[in-house]
Parts: structure tokens; sequence; C-alpha cells
């Protein structure tokens, strides 16, 4: 009978799935759906629409003009899963806002998606104006204002219990009295209850003591400690603390509970102000996620920021820490050292008998710049691996040789423009070196980041997927709650909205809130919501594959993955793709469908042809229009952002500096194509697509400097190495490079660079491997850059009309050697005090400096080539606030 119920619910499962494709939103293709539609429960009144949850919904988009009957919605047992209904009043006034109850132990928390005000954007991808990134909690029933022809976004999180049967569900949303119904689709699989991605997020619980007005240390405040952790637990995410307000040891590791240093053992008198009560509630998951907690905690960190500074305790045990006791004393022997270091053995065995060591790390430098921060960490490391062994240690940087050549490091943390993944696969495969990513304000384009502001939302949800790809192991950011400056109106921090911020104070002015006014929500962002999607994606396809992927190991996961995630710098930006992706690894992790149809992101149609890039300033030299060279008419492309009306453009950081120059008197043997180039004077990683149709394509660079020697250049095409950090010389100015690529999503993408490096960049040709001479065209020609042509046979010459792109107009010097940008003073973060009733000593904060780039200007046309001797820009330090300290 069990089976046959199953067996039953899975055909009403394809049922329900079929019959909603087909009869309430237009399908895209017989194995996808659309989630972006007007509602067909609209009136003359009110215009109700839905949209997936990680496109964001500014005030005046247009409804959409595809219909549909229903908001369709999709998840497994155990997880969150948002949705949006989205309200175009034609008058303004106030409406009312509930959700009905699904059943089945089915619970659902309302929001209003709120704006804050972007003064400067990030990057290119951003903009100025009203941004949709708070959402702000209502209770079921609310009433809200709406404005006459603005759009008001509600956003809805449900939770499906393990217990809930797979099957369909349905409620309605009631706004403004009209009923829309939701229909839920429950996978027949569970997301596990282990959080397969660890993290290390930096959070102030004081802070939110503090704004939601919890006093003293009595009922309220162990209520609000608890909820804290249990919103961690369920957004699969770790803090920097735990096992706040307990610990095992506080600033620099000295210790927090009890330790003798004559018998070296921990004795905890404490309970839960200590740390066996708390490791049991919150590591051994007693209280959360069904017996097995958070992933992973620091059992000790650093003090501050400088790596090559001696940060451990004085005195200790009876001990004066001296020079001579550290790196440059190289003595581990020294009175000060044994005791220090019997300690550490003694931490190891400690953790061992409790049964934490395994999620256990000391977390013991930050961001060592140079070779002194290096020579230090791999000392201390080498001997803190010789007296514990198998305590994990986390270093925040990409692994480096001149730490792992004589120390040891268990757990690498890179920022993720510094990430190399095949030196991270090589450290973990021979030696069991894990790698972790974290995010700065630094972290641009061509990279994703999940932190920006404003950014598309499918970035946030691109963690998971990343992190599946690169096999990764954990990710990390600094501030989730730094409220000095109030986020509400004030989101921008070293030029990044959104830094420090992915959670809002409850009062949008910054205050403090009666206790329990607001019944007790916190205020998440779109962001900090979408994370937590794509986490829960990355446990799809953990279940998909039947557990966690290996390095250079190919899985049934991998396929799919690879579909959001192209390279480093290659995300495949299409909402109703991902959802839809999601959705069919759902069904097949529930059994509903034997295998994944290979779907592919939709591109612009037609037949596979011929296109032809020269990458020069499109105002500049050559001036031929059209550009013809062998018969092939030549798009005069140069340095301006994507953009998906022309079709093609890049995705590169602020401070790219691009150039371009076109040469002059030099041999007849030089082409005219090889005669124009485009750079990023201070050696930026980019990322250029171009959309062309699906298909394979024969594909031609070339990269060089007629006479001129440049040492690292770099091109990967569609994940296709063409130059790999290879040197053009005077012998040999100019590599030209011809492979095949296939095309699967309807862009080319072209990833260049090796930070601090040059590569010069040519012509590109794109040639259909069996298609025709005529290419199809992309988009439509309203911009003043050159835009691509219609057909490759040559058009009448006129008058060249084409200007400079005024949306990414390139950084200049007056000669190609610019410098790069001065270092910028860390972010520092002063860690919540533990409320355990002792005297605490708070570790200063710093306050962040930085000094902007040059002005911007017009590229330099010139022939003199830069000169690649330039100062390394130095990643901040101190992203992180520290733990538990006393």
């Amino acid at each position: 009978m069990t089976n046959l119920k199953t067996n039953l619910s899975i055909l009403l499962g394809i049922l329900f799935i079929l019959t909603t494709s087909i009869s309430q939103a237009r399908p895209l293709g017989a194995d996808t759906e659309e989630y972006t539609y007007r509602l067909s429960q609209s009136t003359t009144a009110y215009q109700f629409w839905t949209t997936p949850p990680s496109s964001r919904v500014f005030k005046t988009d247009a409804v959409p003009t595809t219909s549909g009957a229903a908001v369709k919605v999709y998840a497994a047992k155990n997880e969150f899963e948002p949705f949006q209904v989205v309200l175009k009043p034609t008058a303004s006034g106030s409406v009312t806002v509930s959700l009905g109850d699904f059943g089945s132990g089915i619970t659902g928390e309302i929001y209003q998606v709120k704006y804050v005000n972007i003064t400067k954007a990030t990057d290119a991808l951003g903009k100025t104006g009203p941004y949709p990134d708070p959402l702000w909690p209502l209770a079921n029933g609310a009433s809200v204002s709406v404005t006459a022809n603005e759009n008001t976004a509600f956003w809805f999180s449900l939770y499906v219990p393990k217990s809930t049967a797979a099957g369909n569900y349905t409620a309605n949303v009631t706004i403004g009295g009209v009923a829309i119904p939701v229909q839920l689709h429950v996978f027949n699989f569970a997301v596990p209850d282990e959080q397969h991605v660890k993290s290390q997020m930096g959070f102030d619980h004081k802070t939110v003591l503090s704004k939601y007005s919890v006093a003293g240390t009595g009922t309220e405040y162990w209520t609000y400690v608890n909820k804290m952790k249990q919103y961690f637990i369920d957004h699969r995410l770790t803090s920097t603390s735990p096992l706040w307000s307990g610990g095992l040891t506080s600033g620099g590791g000295a210790p927090y509970i009890s330790y003798d240093c004559a018998t070296k053992t921990f004795t905890d008198k404490d309970g839960i102000w200590g740390f066996e009560d708390p490791a049991a509630k919150n590591l051994g998951g007693s209280i959360f996620r069904n017996g097995v907690g958070f992933s992973s905690f620091m059992a000790a960190s650093f003090k501050n920021n400088d790596a090559s500074a001696d940060q451990r305790p004085t005195p200790f045990c009876g001990q004066t820490l001296t020079a001579a006791d550290w790196y440059t004393g190289n003595n581990p022997n020294s009175a000060y050292n044994l005791q220090w270091f019997s300690y550490m053995k003694a931490m190891q065995d400690y953790l061992s008998k409790l049964g934490y060591l395994n999620k256990a790390y000391y977390y013991f430098a930050n961001e060592p710049q140079d070779q002194t921060d290096y020579d230090a960490v791999a000392w201390y490391s080498k001997q803190l691996k010789t007296a514990a062994p198998n305590l994990k240690l986390m270093v925040s940087e990409e692994p480096k040789p001149e730490i792992y050549t004589t120390g040891k490091i268990d757990m690498w943390l890179p920022v993720l423009q510094n990430y190399n993944p095949t030196v991270s696969n090589t450290r973990e495969k021979s030696f069991g070196e894990e790698t972790w990513i974290y995010f700065l304000h630094s972290t641009r384009p061509p990279y994703f980041n999940p932190i920006t502001l404003d950014h598309p939302g499918i970035e946030s949800k691109f963690t998971g997927w990343f992190v599946w790809k690169y096999r990764l192991k954990g990710i990390a950011y600094y501030s989730l709650n730094s409220w000095g400056n109030n986020p509400w109106t004030t989101p921008l921090n070293l030029n990044h909205n959104g830094d420090l911020f992915m959670l809002y104070p409850p009062s949008e002015a910054n205050q403090a809130i009666a206790y329990g006014s607001n019944n007790h929500r916190f205020v998440p962002s779109i962001r900090f919501e979408l994370m937590r999607d794509g986490l829960e994606d990355y446990e799809y396809l953990y279940v998909l594959n039947g557990g966690q992927p290996v390095v250079d190991q190919a899985n049934a996961a991998d396929t799919q993955a690879n579909k959001i995630i192209s390279s480093l710098t290659s995300y495949t930006r299409d909402d109703t793709f991902i959802y839809n992706l999601r959705r069919l690894i759902g069904l097949k992790n529930g059994g509903e469908i034997a295998t994944i149809p290979d779907i592919l992101p939709p591109d612009s149609g037609g037949t596979p042809g011929n296109y032809y890039i020269n990458f020069q300033d499109p105002a500049g030299e050559p001036k031929a229009n059209p550009l013809v060279v062998n018969g092939h008419q030549y798009t005069k492309i140069g340095w301006n952002n994507y953009d998906d009306t022309l079709g093609y453009g890049w995705y590169s950081p602020n401070d790219a500096n691009w150039k371009a120059t076109y040469l002059t008197g030099v041999p007849t043997t030089v082409n005219e194509l090889q005669k124009s180039i485009i750079y990023s004077d201070w050696g930026r990683l980019a990322t250029f697509e171009y959309k062309v149709p699906k298909g394979t394509y024969t594909v031609t660079l070339s990269v060089g400097w007629y006479n001129k020697t440049y040492s690292h250049q770099k091109v990967d095409i569609e994940g296709v190495s063409f130059v790999n950090d290879e040197t053009t010389t005077p012998t040999q100015p100019y590599l030209v490079r011809t492979k095949q690529v296939t095309i699967n999503d309807g862009k080319l993408t072209m990833a260049i660079g090796i930070f601090d490096e040059y590569t010069m960049l040519n012509y590109l040709n794109i040639e259909a491997v069996g298609g025709t001479s005529t290419a199809t065209p992309t988009a439509t020609a309203t911009s003043p850059t050159a835009t691509k042509p219609i057909t490759t046979t040559p058009i009448a010459t006129t008058t060249p009309t084409a200007t400079k792109p005024i949306t990414t107009t390139p950084i200049a010097t007056t000669t190609p050697t610019a410098t790069k940008p001065i270092t910028t003073t860390p972010i520092a973060t002063t860690t919540p005090t533990a409320t355990k009733p002792i005297t605490t000593t708070p570790i200063a904060t710093t306050t962040p400096t930085t000094t902007k780039p040059p002005a911007t200007a017009t590229p330099t046309i010139t022939g003199t080539p830069p000169t690649p001797t330039r100062t390394p820009i130095l990643t901040p330090r101190a992203y992180l606030p520290l733990i538990l300290k006393r």
C-alpha cells in the first residue's frame, strides 16, 4: 500500500507539472517553463505579476505580457523556498496582504521588498536610484501603502518540513482582497541537515541585542541567543562565533575556560558561559538541526591583523613572551614555547576527547602581505603542526610556496580574485589541504560577488554552484551586520554598495526598537536570502551526486553545475534558466523523472554564421568604414561594458584602465588588424561576451605587440585555453591561435588576463563549423559604439560615426606606464564581547581609508608600449571580526 501511495504521488506530481506548464504560463520548451508572467487575477485596479526571486523588481518595471493563472513554487523537504508576487495599482492607497495555509506543517513568512537609494553605482552592473534589497517583515494580514503605477513586490518564504509528504499543495496569497493561487510542488527528497558548505560569516550578536532592546542576561537574552543561532542554521551559514556567548579561547588563542599549566588540562566549570554546554548545543546539535549542529568553528583566532607579529598572550603559564620566542629567534624549545605548544596539544586532545576536533580550526593569521609575513606564518604553522598535528590551521591567503614549502596549512582562504583552482586542487590532492573563498569590496567584475547590493540578484544564488564546480569547502565574509553607518541610508562603503551588511537594522532610522515590536523578526536582504537559495542548490547537487565532489574527478552533477558556472569569470545570468535547471534536478533527485533533460540557456536563435572582431578604439585607427581585411568585414569593438542590446561587451573591474593603441611605422608584414591593440594598463582580468547562435565554431585569436616583449598573456575562450601564460617577443611578437569551441548559451565568452600582467588583444574570428558565410544579426545598432555587421559582405563606405562609449570611459594616464592605486587600509571590525560576567578588554578598531584611482579620461592612443613594472596592489587586511575575547 505504501508503494502504491508513493507511486500515485509521483504520477500526480508529474501531472501537476505538465498541466501547470501548459495552463499557467507560456512554455519555453518541452522541458522548461516560464516564471515571469502577469497573473490572470489582475483587475482594472490592480495588476499582479510574478517573477523568480533572483529577478530584482524595480518600481518602474513593466508588467509582463505573458500570462499565467497561479504562482509556481518547487521545494524539497527540509528546504526554505521564496517566491515573489508584484502589485502595480492604478491608484495610491493601502492593501492588506496575507498567506493561506498549505497544510502538512508547511509554514510561510511575508516580507515587503523595500528600496535603498544608490547614489553611486558599484560598477557597470549597478545603477543609481531606488534599488530593491531590504526585506521588511510583515505580519499575516498586514496593511501596506502602495503608490499609483509603481510596483510593490511582496516576498514570501516557505519552509517545508522533512515530514511533509511529496506532492502538490495549494494556498492563496491574498492582496487587496484578490486571491492568487500558489501551487507548491514538494519534491520526493529532503535537503540534508548537515551544512556541506562550511562558512565563516562575521556577525555581531551584541549589535542585534542592542537594536532589538534585549536587556540583561535572563530569558529574553537566551531567547535571542538561540534565535540568532537558529537563523544561521536555517540559512546554512555559520557565524564567526557559533558558540557565543561561550567559547574555548579568546583573542590570540588565550584560554577562555580554565587551563592548568601544570597538568596540561582544560576544565570547564562555566556551564552555558563556557565551552562544553554551548558546544553540545551548537556543534553537537542537541538543540539545532536534528542533532547535526554547525559544521565548523574557530577554536582559536589571531588577535590583530599583522601576520608577522607574535600575537600570543603574555604572560602565559608563568612565562613572559619575548621576541626570542617568535620566528626570528627560531627557538621552539624556549620556556615560553614549551608551555605554549603543550597548550596547543592539550587543546587538540581536549577537542578530540569531546568529539569536536573534526569541526575545529585555528585561524591564526590574516592576509600575509610580504616575505616577512610569509616567514612568520610558515614558521608558526610548522611548530603548531609539530605540537598538535591534528589541529587544523587556517590562513586567509591563497596557497603559496613561500608558506607551504616549510610550513603546513590545512585550510587556505583566498579572496575570490586571487583564487587559483589548479594550485588549490593540487594542494588538496597531494597534501589534503582544503580551500575556501571569501569576498571583499574589491571583488569586482569579471568576478561575481554575492555581497554586492547593486548587482543582479542571481549573483548571490551563484554561490552554491560556484563552490560545487571548483570543489571549494567553504565561504567567508567579514561582516553581515555592521550598522555603524545606517545601511538604509548609506549603503556605500569603499565604493561598494552592500559592503559590511547583508542584514538590515529593524528600524529604518537605525534606532533601537521596543522589545518585541516587530514580532522578533530579523530584516534580511534579498542577497542574504538568495545566498541561502544557492547553498540549498548545492545540496541538490550533493544529493544528485550521492555525496561530496572530489577534485579532478568528474561526477553526475558537474554537467548541470557547468551550465551555470562556465569558468572563474563566466556565468549564465538567466533567472528562468537557473530555476528550470534546479526544478529538473529536484525531480530527478526525487525519482520523479529518470533523467535530467539536457536543457540549455536560451539564445537569440538563428543559424550559426561568421563573425569578425577587431579590438580597437571604435573612433580611432584603423578608420576604414567598413573595415574589411582579407575579404571579411570586422566590427570595431573597444572597452565598452557588456550591453545586452548591443549583444557584446566587457565585464571588468572599475580600475581596469582600458587603453587602445594603433601602431604606426611598422613593417608591412604586420597586418592592419595586428596594428590595433586594446589592453588594461593595470593588468586586470576581464571577460568579454559576444552573442552568437548556439553551435560549434572555429575561433582564431591574435594577441601581441610588434617588436615588444610581454611575458604573461592569457586567454581562455569557452573554457578552452588559447594562450596560457605565454610570452610574445620581438622575434615572435604575435601569437595567433585557432581552435574549435562549442557555444551552448548563445554567447561566446572570452576571459583574459593574469592579475598584474598584460594581455594585448588584436582580433578575433568566429566562424561557424559547417555554417554559412553570412552572420545572423543578434542585436540592433543603437549605440555610438560600432555594432555587429548584419552580413559579412562589405557595405558601402560611409563617414565613420562611432564615438567612444560613454558608459565605460577608461582611466587613462599621460603615458602607458601608469602605477596602480595605493594599497587601502584594512577594514577592521571589533568582535562582539561575550557576556560572560567578567571584565572584557576590547580590541580597538581601525578606520578604513582608501585612495581613489586617477580620474577617468579618454584612452591614450599611442605607439609607445607600456612598461610592465608596477607596484602590486595588496589586498586590504582585517576583513574578518575576531571572536570570543575577554
